[in-house]
């Protein structure tokens, strides 16, 4: 019986190899092959088509003012450190921040339904949001 022998091609250069080698070589070659028609059969166009001498095709579509990934990620924990904190506050402070924050009502509006001077409210929402400066540090 004779033994095959079994060469792929790479930087134009001869690699003999065995024939399980051989067969996953060209069964990711195939694969590239595959992807690559799928794209063009669904039209669809990579940014660097957009690449010219001056600029890179990505960057016409970058947002500036965008966070990074790191920077989404250290927000995503800080708002959920944020939220378990929250239930460290007394019922009248959490009120008062849901007030201000969730339901976007004003001191002023607060001030007028409670009967309470704005300066209260104002010394307690400073007072509060100190509170959840130091918790958020600890």
């Amino acid at each position: 019986m004779k033994e095959e022998n079994y060469t792929i091609w790479i930087e134009k250069k001869p690699i003999a190899v065995t024939e399980e080698v051989y067969r996953e070589y060209w069964k990711g070659k195939r694969k590239e092959r595959y992807f690559s028609e799928s794209d063009i059969h669904n039209q669809v166009m990579y940014y660097n088509a957009l690449d010219t001498e001056e600029t890179n095709g990505i960057d016409i579509f970058c947002n500036e003012e965008a966070l990074s990934v790191e920077d989404e990620v250290i927000k995503e924990l800080e708002i959920i450190k944020l939220k378990g904190i929250l239930h460290e506050l007394s019922p009248e402070e959490y009120d008062l921040i849901e007030r201000l924050y969730y339901y976007n009502q004003s001191l002023r509006h607060i001030s007028k339904e409670k009967q309470i001077p704005l300066s209260t409210l104002h010394y307690r929402h400073l007072r509060i949001l100190n509170k959840l400066k130091i918790l958020m540090e600890r």
